[in-house]
């Protein structure tokens, strides 16, 4: 039987379609699904209400727990891991590591009386315990304050840690570990975007960070381990966020976020330095108009170094949205063959569109650009469900993707799509999440493959 793209692979869970139900431990639905080089997944999974932890499992390439195998507490094939008293909340991202562990990073919030907020880095090691070399027993911690995240009590304790040696393979960045708030990069250094704060204009500033392998700030980025976006024209009540980061060339790193100055919008990414400068020679990529565009994702290829940018915008309603595709090449200039050189709007579902939330470089010379998001808005509807479409670099629809495009859309259900991943089998991986219904929140979730 001859298999085509975009076909749900039918060797995977139930038809190509998991359902993230498993009564050996309790959790609402899966935030990232990372391949493994065997085919075999790892997934970071949301746990139900607020909680200090999160599950960490391993399925393997059938869809199943990887019991026996040295993973989890009795090679259970899971994991709970525990972050202290801090409440995570908010979006998980996670990127696999040189040494076989993987990098986690969430937001948090305390609850009374502290109330404070920030988000937590985790390193956890192959078998899937924390990692007791980076930061305190595998967890840094940075809080959000009156001051920039790198001046914190956070960024003073990390200082004072001793600086613990840790060997470590080099890693070949691709799009399978950019576009999340922190990445590893190829000497063991760990890279981070956070939202920050500027004292003396005392407005919220975008802020990349760059940490030793034990979770040390690295002092040769920027002097103090970090660097705030500064986008020229905005003026000086501008509030600027940085979402994610990605390496790039020469030891660069291209940031994306938002900002909003006096009434205006948009979304942006630049480059940084080595040294933690921003890089004038980059020409930012910045899209902005009176729908709230935003940039939610970044893949770079490999062969030179062209990015891409996925998000979305409101479109005529607050029901319905516009997929915001951009790509420019390795200096930042517009690409001239996707879409003229232009953003690309998109309304795969033409009722209703789309916004895109993950990308991925596909195909083996990465001549392909595969998105996936959830159709509508930025609000719940009833007609919500996962999109995943392939296009060719020129901005076209790629047919042989099943005519372009794919949807999870299952009875009685509503879908949402959070990152998308390429195994090295050449199949797509999607998860995402289940909503009973436009007004509950999310009550489970499901992970899905695809042939590619």
């Amino acid at each position: 039987m001859t298999v085509q793209a975009g076909e749900l692979d039918s060797t995977f869970a139930n038809d190509g379609i998991l359902n993230w139900e498993f009564p050996e431990f309790v959790s609402i639905a899966p935030q990232v699904a990372l391949p493994l080089p065997d085919g075999r997944l790892f997934v970071v999974a949301k746990e139900a209400g607020i909680f200090p932890g999160f599950v960490a499992a391993r399925l393997t390439e059938k869809g199943q727990l990887d019991v026996g195998t040295g993973f989890g507490e009795n090679q259970q094939g899971f994991a709970r891991i525990s972050t202290g008293e801090k409440s995570l909340s908010g979006e998980f991202s996670a990127n696999l590591l040189s040494n076989g562990g993987v990098l986690i990073r969430a937001e948090y919030s305390s609850p009374s009386p502290s109330y404070g907020s920030g988000f937590v880095v985790i390193q956890l090691l192959p078998d899937g315990r924390l990692n007791d070399k980076f930061g305190e027993g595998g967890v840094a911690k940075f809080p959000y304050g009156p001051v920039s995240v790198t001046l914190s009590r956070a960024a003073k304790a990390a200082r004072a840690r001793p600086n613990v040696p840790r060997n470590v393979t080099p890693v070949i960045q691709s799009s399978a570990n950019s576009g999340s708030c922190g990445i590893e990069l190829p000497d063991g250094k760990i890279a981070l975007a956070a939202l920050g704060f500027d004292s003396t204009t005392q407005q919220p500033k975008g802020v990349v960070m760059r940490l030793k392998p034990n979770g040390d700030f690295d002092d040769t980025f920027g002097d103090v381990g970090s660097a705030t976006v500064e986008l020229g024209g905005l003026g000086p009540t501008s509030h600027i966020a940085a979402r994610g980061v990605a390496a790039h060339k020469e030891g660069g790193l291209v940031v994306y976020g938002d900002f909003y100055d006096e009434g205006t919008s948009g979304t942006y990414a630049v480059r940084f330095k080595e040294d933690g400068k921003q890089d004038d020679e980059f020409k930012a990529t910045i899209v902005s108009s009176d729908r709230l565009p935003l940039f939610h994702d970044i893949a770079v290829r490999k062969e030179d170094g062209v990015i891409a940018l996925v998000g979305g915008q409101f479109g005529q309603n607050g029901l319905d949205g516009e997929g915001v595709i951009v790509v420019v090449s390795a200096d930042g200039s517009p690409y001239p063959s996707f879409n003229n050189g232009q953003p690309l709007f998109t309304k795969v579902v033409p009722e209703i569109g789309q916004n895109w939330s993950s990308c991925v470089f596909g195909d083996s010379d990465e001549s392909k650009l595969i998105v996936v998001g959830t159709s509508g808005g930025v609000f719940a509807t009833d007609k919500m469900h996962a999109v995943c479409a392939r296009y060719k670099l020129t901005g076209k629809l790629d047919s042989d993707f099943s005519g372009g495009y794919v949807t999870v859309n299952t009875p009685e259900r509503l879908e949402s799509a959070l990152t998308v991943q390429v195994t090295a089998q050449n199949k797509i991986v999607i998860c995402g999440e289940y909503w009973k219904d436009r007004s509950s929140f999310a009550t489970s979730g499901w992970i899905a493959r695809f042939i590619a």
